[in-house]
């Protein structure tokens, strides 16, 4: 049931949320995951129109050096390029994260066929030349394609910095050699360091050996079940971090998700007892929702899809069950709810929405019992507000665990000050973005 339909509420349902496509969406900040094509992982042609009718303005590509590069020296981007101009097409700015590595120049041990996680500067010094010939082909011929580079994947975890022991020393020295050939063959390429979750070590480390002097942008990986935790101060230290020792560099979310089934996945380590389409679907709108109330120059949820065309492996080289985090579901390529709830904040946070406003805003719960309660529920109210098309938007929320079927609470008073933003709110209307309603 939704407020609709609740017999105790007299409220009175206008329609539904008129969704665009990514190409008439004219900007936005949100993107979506359409990475590990590296290993056929998904088959990109039946999410091509999915991601067109999303909304989103960018797409995360990884950059496939095992397929490009089969001879040494011989460069065939024919397969990356379907990809990027068939998102092009669609109104989708497809932007790369620079990964992995290539067995044509790695030692005949690795842990796994694809080079996943394996660092080229770890592999002699002909890898590493390599690597960056490599990456200077990409400048060179995606530029005025693509913009926006991120180095590595998660190069703080085990997984993903093989065979090695990740610290930020050695991933500001990776940077340092990669990011000169990007910036060489296109000087208007936006450069983006990359670490799984708020790693604010690993960054202060890295920042001081010297990471700072060569990314425009750091990407942070907030995964886990609960996006609030600790978010809001994490994001705080980060900024201050940066201010300090490299004031250019912005922020962005660059990769999240979340299960749409309990067991028999990867990230199963996501779920304490129950996940469902539901679940996933009030994930993304909490997610993007306080990434959006951050500020985040950008973004990403991983996966457009269900990752279930070949058996998933990492560094470790052990096979995992499928990744679930997908917003279609896999093999059959139809949208799961968490879909049509990302398709709906896609149209609320569009190009129109500005950044995050100051505005008054004042929430509480009238229901609930505060002697058997606590104060809590009064004090875990997550709200924001921002500016669109000249009227104030506020968005709010209670950050309830995911896992317990929480049916929300519909008794919340809410205040606000009607003159505060160019057009004064005359006729407040309330939008569900789980439903559309």
């Amino acid at each position: 049931m939704d407020i609709f339909e609740d017999p105790k509420l007299n409220v009175r349902k206008l329609g539904k949320l008129r969704t665009k496509t990514s190409r008439e969406i004219g900007s936005s900040k949100l993107s979506v995951g359409f990475e590990t094509l590296d290993r056929d992982m998904f088959k990109p042609e039946p999410c091509y129109d999915y991601v067109a009718k999303l909304g989103v303005k960018y797409a995360r590509v990884q950059t496939m050096w095992i397929k490009c590069e089969k001879e040494k020296g011989r460069y065939d981007f024919s397969e990356l390029d379907q990809v990027v101009d068939q998102l092009i097409e669609r109104g989708v700015e497809p932007w790369f994260n620079l990964t992995y590595g290539n067995p044509i120049y790695m030692s005949e041990d690795l842990p796994n066929p694809a080079a996943v996680g394996c660092i080229p500067n770890l592999y002699g010094e002909e890898c590493l030349a390599a690597w960056q010939n490599y990456t200077s082909a990409l400048a060179r011929h995606y530029k005025g394609r693509v913009r926006i580079w991120e180095i590595w994947n998660e190069p703080n975890i085990p997984n993903f910095w093989y065979p090695g022991t990740p610290s930020g020393t050695k991933y500001a020295e990776f940077v340092a050699a990669t990011a000169p050939c990007i910036k060489k063959h296109d000087a208007e390429a936006y450069i983006v360091g990359c670490s799984a979750g708020i790693a604010t070590e690993f960054i202060h480390e890295a920042i001081h050996a010297g990471l700072g002097e060569h990314i425009d942008c750091y990407s942070f990986h907030p995964y886990g079940s609960i996006p609030e935790f600790n978010y809001f101060k994490g994001i705080a230290n980060l900024r201050r971090l940066f201010a300090r020792h490299a004031p250019h560099v912005k922020l962005m979310q660059g990769e999240c998700g979340y299960p749409s089934q309990t067991y028999g996945h990867h990230d199963a380590h996501l779920v304490g007892y129950r996940a469902t389409e539901e679940t996933q679907a009030k994930f993304v709108l909490r997610r993007i929702t306080i990434d959006a109330m951050a500020d985040m120059e950008l973004i990403s949820y991983f996966h457009i899809t269900d990752l279930m065309e070949r058996v998933y492996v990492q560094a470790s080289g052990q096979k995992r069950p499928p990744v679930m985090l997908g917003l279609l579901h896999g093999k059959t390529y139809t949208p799961k709810a968490s879909y049509y709830a990302m398709q709906n904040i896609c149209n609320v946070f569009d190009g129109d929405c500005g950044v995050p406003e100051d505005l008054f805003f004042e929430g509480w719960m009238a229901d609930y019992n505060k002697r058997m309660q606590g104060t809590i529920p009064a004090l875990a109210l997550i709200s924001g507000a921002f500016e669109r098309r000249g009227y104030p938007l506020y968005c709010w929320y209670y950050p309830e665990e995911l896992e317990r079927d929480w049916g929300g609470n519909v008794c919340l008073d809410v205040k606000v000050l009607t003159d505060e933003t160019e057009k004064r709110l005359e006729r407040p209307v309330v939008v569900d973005c789980l439903t559309g309603n």
